[in-house]
């Protein structure tokens, strides 16, 4: 199967290059005082109560421990996202049986406004619906990120970094963008993409995929910088996004994509792919701050092993899953 895909972008990362530092300059001034310095064990205290960032004072934290909670948050969300996944499709293909069967035993009944809304809806393409959904969802938290008083909690939930407590903002962070820039080529990427990409995983396994690209980019991310000892932080769909471009262009290598701003180049999806992880590893090796390469490359690389490797061991393994689930639904119906 061949597709063209007229017009993407590689869009910005996870940009930790923002201009609210002065809503985090005392916790990247704390922590590269107190958590980064080479000693072989750290102190993260003497943190002021005014610092939403702010971990336990008085704590001493190894950097291998500092990965313990993000691992296991990890592994338990792509789990249960993929299970929430084959549930959901099971369901989804029950309704649609009974939706048939309605239609041919029950006659056509006059339209209320209600019905006529819900019609409007559902005919707007499946892609669109719920690549708009997404859109929709940053676009709140974009446009959260304009409210002053706002920001101290967008900060602490929609920003991602190791040496905070919370491991929910390695989700969170998916949803949110600070820079208009930022914001505009990662939606519009998303977009542009969304007709094959629910085309070929269907809008549960897409739904999967995307929240599991994100916080397995997110994982990476806090890998580089408990490494390097960087206290930057993130946020973006970026990740997610490289995971469908990388799942996309492993399964269509002859796909043939254009640049947004360059539409007469054209190159293969292959080359792309290759560009894309050279790039990245290439940025993460410099330890480029400008973006989140190590973020970009485990969304990428996920992509690449979800179509490889991941889409036949999941499911393959999800089949006793959902056949339980057949036997509870039948139990308790």
């Amino acid at each position: 199967m061949w597709m063209r895909y007229s017009k993407w972008i590689l869009s910005s990362s996870k940009n930790s290059s923002l201009p609210y530092f002065r809503l985090i300059q005392q916790f990247r001034t704390q922590i590269s005082r107190n958590s980064l310095q080479p000693k072989p064990r750290r102190s993260i205290k003497n943190f002021d109560e005014s610092n939403i960032l702010r971990v336990e004072p008085q704590t001493e934290i190894h950097r291998s421990h500092l990965l313990i909670r993000p691992t296991i948050f990890t592994v338990g969300f792509v789990g249960c996202s993929f299970v929430t996944c084959a549930i959901w499709q099971y369901e989804s293909h029950r309704n649609k049986l009974r939706k048939i069967k309605e239609r041919w035993q029950l006659k056509e009944k006059p339209q209320q406004i209600s019905s006529q809304l819900k019609n409007i809806w559902r005919d707007i393409s499946e892609s669109k619906r719920v690549i708009g959904t997404i859109i929709g969802l940053n676009l709140i938290v974009f446009l959260a990120w304009r409210v002053k008083r706002f920001e101290p909690f967008l900060l602490k939930y929609f920003t991602s970094s190791p040496y905070k407590p919370n491991v929910s903002s390695m989700l969170l962070s998916t949803f949110s963008h600070y820079n208009g820039i930022h914001f505009f080529c990662n939606m519009y990427v998303l977009w542009s993409f969304s007709d094959p990409v629910i085309r070929i995983f269907g809008k549960e396994q897409f739904f999967a995929v995307f929240l599991s690209g994100g916080v397995i980019s997110s994982w990476l991310s806090y890998v580089f910088k408990i490494v390097t000892r960087t206290p930057n932080i993130s946020l973006g769909a970026s990740g997610s996004i490289m995971a469908l471009l990388g799942a996309i262009c492993t399964q269509f290598p002859d796909a043939q994509l254009a640049i947004i701003f360059l539409p007469f180049f054209t190159f293969s999806a292959k080359s792309a792919l290759i560009s894309m992880v050279s790039f990245d590893l290439f940025g993460t090796i410099m330890r480029w701050r400008f973006l989140d390469h190590s973020a970009h490359l485990g969304g990428v690389l996920f992509g690449i092993f979800y179509v490889k490797y991941g889409y036949k061991l999941m499911w393959e393994s999800l089949t006793s899953v959902v056949q339980r689930w057949h036997q509870l639904r039948e139990k308790f119906k």
